[in-house]
């Protein structure tokens, strides 16, 4: 099977504890696949918010800032070279921190970004976002996003959710790397709304899952199916992969969860806000998939 081909890595950080924990794991991956790490610090133009406690910042002194961020970056990236052998790149830029984010991935060539979240909810969820939702909506590289709970390394159980959506099954190749990477099984979770009696609907979707057998079954991976009733395939996927001890749960950034039958609000957002476990985030293929056919 081939493994996740992945040269550069892209951790933005503001030295948080949480910043620091996506850099471990940008780390064990970097050394698992010969990867260069890219790591970014985003001086914010409406705010400088930054865990530097021994520099006093204010908007008028952005050149003693810029070096003392300069050098809490040279420092971390000779230590990581030095205990772990990893190559450090370093860079600072100002804006806004998602768009920074998106823009320096890009212009990297950043094959996936790896960063840490703190979790949002109510008002602030559903009508401002978070900066890690808006850079797992708006990157073309896969997002792995980790909160504080994260503090395992390595995946050994990946659940992939699948709806009836058309870019659903998108999500299956970068799954069997990840089980070929870290040597995971992988856990199909297949979600089906409580109400949903529409045969030509659940016959489709019979058919999906079968498809999905078939294709693990050809790459020789260790596998689980399951089919979840529910209401909120957000906090049944989140269940379900507690109840599999999962650590990690690949999923698309974009859900058409209008041909699902549920209704619960922005799908993708939920999970990248509120799971324990980590979430590697990928976009969907431009352009219509057809709904028998393909990973």
């Amino acid at each position: 099977m081939n493994k996740l081909d992945v040269n550069r890595i892209l951790i933005p950080t503001d030295f948080s504890d949480t910043a620091n924990l996506a850099l471990e794991h940008a780390i064990r991956m970097a050394q698992l696949l010969d990867s260069e790490i890219v790591l970014l610090h985003v001086v914010s133009t409406f705010a400088f918010r930054v865990n530097l406690p021994e520099v006093d910042i204010d908007e008028s002194q952005n050149a003693k800032l810029s070096g003392a961020i300069g050098a809490r970056l040279a420092q971390i990236a000779e230590e990581i070279k030095s205990k772990h052998g990893v190559k450090v790149n370093t860079m600072i830029t100002y804006g806004r921190i998602r768009e920074e984010v998106v823009r320096i991935a890009d212009e990297t060539d950043a094959d996936m970004i790896i960063l840490g979240t703190h979790g949002v909810s109510g008002i602030r969820e559903f009508f401002m976002g978070s900066n890690a939702f808006r850079i797992v909506s708006e990157a073309s590289c896969p997002v792995l996003s980790v909160q504080q709970s994260a503090q395992q390394f390595g995946f050994k159980n990946i659940v992939v959710p699948i709806d009836n959506s058309f870019h659903s099954r998108e999500k299956l190749n970068l799954a069997v790397k990840m089980a070929a990477t870290y040597n995971a099984n992988i856990h199909i979770c297949g979600l089906r709304s409580h109400d949903h009696d529409d045969e030509e609907i659940n016959a489709k979707f019979r058919m999906k899952m079968k498809q999905v057998e078939d294709f693990l079954k050809e790459r020789q991976v260790e596998f689980t199916v399951s089919t979840v009733f529910c209401s909120n395939i957000a906090r049944s996927t989140m269940d379900y992969a507690a109840e599999k001890n999962a650590d990690l749960i690949i999923i698309m950034n974009e859900q058409e969860i209008n041909t699902t039958g549920f209704f619960m609000g922005p799908y993708a957002q939920q999970i990248v806000n509120h799971s324990t476990i980590p979430i590697l985030s990928i976009r969907p293929t431009s352009g219509f998939v057809n709904s028998v056919t393909p990973y």
